[in-house]
């Protein structure tokens, strides 16, 4: 592989004169203070660089940019807020929720087993030795008829009532 320093001999870039040989042969470094000025080198105007001022600082412009990222912080922390307390409530109901299915089948086997210890015979032998019950005898069936309509009878005649008697007869019969 060649070694090329072309790329880094800027003297390759300067006017040549007629006179000059065709290959430059690379001059020794002087130090940066002592080199001449080139002519082909423009120089920027020295007044802007000069000076060097500072902006004013609006207040208005301070006060608006605080109550935006006021307003930015205070929801970004509600809502990280908010999250976390919907994740204690999901943790709750689940929690909740368990519990529940565990006391459904603490009663289903409660149930179960109640049901067990007390069929049909069970219940019948314990109500006659206990209780002294028995069972339904035609000596104790009473039949009721139904069939004739419902009556009443009037007992004191109000057609002597006062006025406001009256009145709220009326009312009552209107309701009725």
């Amino acid at each position: 592989m060649a070694n090329f320093s072309e790329a880094y001999d800027f003297a390759l870039f300067e006017e040549r004169s007629a006179a000059a040989p065709a290959v430059v042969e690379q001059p020794q470094q002087q130090p940066r203070r002592e080199r001449k000025a080139r002519e082909n080198v423009v120089e920027l105007p020295q007044e802007g660089t000069q000076k060097q001022v500072k902006p004013k600082r609006h207040v208005f412009r301070f006060v608006v940019y605080f109550l935006f990222s006021s307003v930015v912080f205070i929801t970004v922390v509600s809502v990280v807020q908010s999250q976390v307390l919907l994740t204690e409530l999901t943790q709750e109901i689940n929690t909740v929720t368990d519990d529940l299915a565990k006391a459904e089948s603490v009663e289903i086997q409660l149930n179960m087993q109640a049901a067990l210890r007390m069929n049909d015979a069970q219940v019948e032998q314990y109500a006659a030795g206990k209780l002294g019950m028995s069972k339904i005898s035609g000596t104790q069936v009473t039949y009721i008829n139904v069939a004739r309509a419902d009556q009443g009878r009037v007992l004191q005649d109000l057609d002597g009532g006062s006025v406001l008697d009256k009145l709220l007869a009326s009312l009552r019969s209107l309701f009725a």
